[in-house]
């Protein structure tokens, strides 16, 4: 017979509700690029998609909303993937330059072995992604690879940072990379990367994250408003 008095001192388990599987699932298509700049999102839409009621779906998007993630136009029926201008890109740049900076600095001196051979495997993803012209393909490993190395600095608090940065970034990688010759003309600044956390020499990863940060944003300053 179980001791009660040993059952009473447990915790009740929390189980994760339909509406945080609904946001998590929104947020990391944000991140990963997986929405446009613009796109219209409706209760109905999203509910469809992911086959669930239109309850969970409100509350994940009016939490998405609170983090600037997507925007509500005058019709509040409809929420949008918000508009980034340059003066916004900016901002988002320095503000990355340092945070993913630092990442990619503590996981040069933290990375462990199995974290470098991910790492390695999405290089080498993106790379044939780009080759192939496939911009599905790098957008896809192009998250994937800086969400590896930025998890190999074992700062979640940083990563969750990172992920606010992202959030609002996401859906514009697209923009940044929109030909096979963007695409491939990036595979050196992410190489660069991987051999710095390789060698484990952190400001060689700093600078590499920057110079992939600046030159992306560059890419995009050309085709945004002022």
């Amino acid at each position: 017979m179980a001791d009660s008095t040993a059952l009473s001192l447990l915790a009740p388990v929390e189980r994760e509700t339909l509406q945080d599987q609904v946001y998590v699932q929104l947020r990391q298509a944000l991140m990963a690029g997986r929405f446009r700049p613009g796109q219209l999102l409706t209760l109905r839409s999203v509910a469809e998609a992911l086959g669930v009621s239109h309850m969970p779906v409100r509350g994940a998007l009016q939490r998405l909303e609170a983090e600037g993630a997507i925007g509500s136009p005058a019709n509040r029926r409809t929420l949008t993937i918000p508009e980034l201008r340059v003066s916004e890109l900016e901002e988002l740049r320095d503000i990355s330059v340092e945070l993913e900076g630092l990442a990619a600095e503590r996981a040069a001196v933290r990375i462990t072995d199995d974290e470098l051979i991910l790492i390695e495997t999405r290089v080498h993803l993106m790379q044939a992604a780009a080759v192939a012209g496939d911009v599905e393909g790098y957008i896809r490993e192009n998250w994937a690879f800086h969400t590896a190395v930025y998890k190999a600095s074992h700062m979640p608090r940083l990563l969750a940072l990172v992920e606010t940065l992202w959030l609002r970034i996401g859906p514009y990688v697209r923009l940044m990379m929109p030909d096979r010759e963007t695409m491939i003309s990036s595979i050196p600044n992410h190489n660069d990367v991987f051999q710095a956390l390789r060698q484990h020499d952190p400001k060689a990863a700093r600078a590499s994250i920057a110079a992939d940060i600046i030159d992306s944003a560059e890419h995009l300053r050309t085709v945004l408003k002022p």
